[in-house]
């Protein structure tokens, strides 16, 4: 169908049959009124090709036939307007079935996301009750246990922490890709998070015989941020460097500042990585290294560190070389106060960055 316009995009003649059951216009009826959906890029249209000579619009309507028109318009040497509107369908079919097929992924994701939410927390509550009782057994509450069955309970509390270790990564992915995990920042001193961190993993380091190196902060470092996740992210990446780490190995915790980021590193010597295996990690339950070492974890521990820095606008870089250890980079823009410390690298490293 073509139409001859007016500048001011009223109808002066209407050539051809209707378009996608749209009936033929009568002279003098204004294209915004006919489309009130799209009256003001239709003005804005009509506008263009008038003082430029040409322009081209998608129509939204009501038609159940054609709910999307074009119309392509052309100024004519009379300074008359000439459009020709078009049925979109067979233009638009493919597009409409791939955004719906996207929309049904988007939803089952979504749909397996809440599931394991809400397995993982029902999990949790039966596990430290198995966790509870298996403490008792170990303090010998109720009296002494036979001598066969002394060290059961350790096995029991050590298998037990490692499940409820998966239940909570599982748990805060799920939520993370559900879109559900909210952070709550706040304004805290650096310093205090990672005392915490090494408070808590000073246990574990002691029972697996390798030297930690600790950073010395002197100056308070304030930092707007989830107080939560970046001990998690710290934790994370430690309790990950002691499992690749034998006894007698080294590893380091730095922290430092570059402008208004913050610079979290936690380096090993332990076996390294692979360059093969670098691009896969950072992907939900990737792993490397041996079966011995797969079964330690569940293949999250980095996921979750790359999402939580992906949340607070910062990402993560990770450098290894095979059997001389691996050095994991996170950094986020949540700096308040401007500060210097020296930084931790290991040299020469193949490197692969996560945004």
């Amino acid at each position: 169908m073509t139409l001859e316009l007016d500048p001011e995009g009223r109808v002066l003649r209407s050539v051809g049959s209707g378009v996608g059951g749209l009936s033929g216009f009568f002279v003098g009826e204004s294209l915004p009124d006919r489309f009130p959906e799209s009256a003001f890029v239709l003005h804005q249209t009509v506008l263009q090709a008038y003082e430029t000579g040409s322009a081209a619009v998608r129509i939204a309507t009501e038609l159940a036939g054609a709910p999307w028109l074009g119309m392509e318009v052309n100024r004519a040497g009379d300074g008359r307007l000439h459009a020709r509107l078009l049925d979109l369908r067979p233009f638009l079919g493919g597009e409409a079935e791939l955004e719906a097929r996207l929309a049904e992924a988007e939803a089952r994701s979504a749909a397996k996301s809440r599931f394991l939410a809400s397995l993982a927390h029902e999990l949790r509550t039966p596990l430290n009750a198995i966790l509870g009782f298996a403490d008792a057994m170990k303090e010998e509450v109720l009296g002494p246990l036979p001598a066969r069955y002394r060290g059961y309970p350790d096995l029991i509390h050590e298998s037990g922490e490692l499940l409820l270790e998966l239940i909570s990564d599982v748990l805060d992915m799920s939520r993370m890709e559900a879109e559900r995990f909210e952070l709550h920042p706040e304004i805290f001193d650096v310093r205090e998070a990672a005392r915490a961190v090494i408070r808590l993993m000073r246990g574990q380091i002691d029972r697996a015989g390798v030297k930690f190196s600790t950073p010395s902060l002197r100056e308070r470092i304030e930092v707007r941020a989830d107080r939560r996740a970046l001990k998690q992210i710290a934790l994370n990446l430690l309790s990950n460097a002691l499992k690749a780490t034998p006894a007698g190995g080294r590893i380091a915790l730095s922290i430092s500042v570059r402008g208004q980021d913050l610079v979290l590193s936690v380096s090993d010597t332990g076996r390294g990585i692979p360059a093969a295996d670098l691009a896969r990690l950072g992907q939900p339950f990737e792993q490397s290294g041996d079966r011995e070492q797969r079964y330690a974890g569940s293949g999250l521990g980095l996921s979750i560190v790359k999402a939580l820095a992906g949340l607070h606008g910062g990402d993560m870089t990770i450098r290894s070389r095979w059997c001389e250890g691996t050095s994991v980079e996170v950094r986020l823009p949540v700096i308040l106060t401007e500060a210097t410390q020296p930084e931790l690298e290991l040299e020469g490293p193949d490197e692969v960055s996560f945004g």
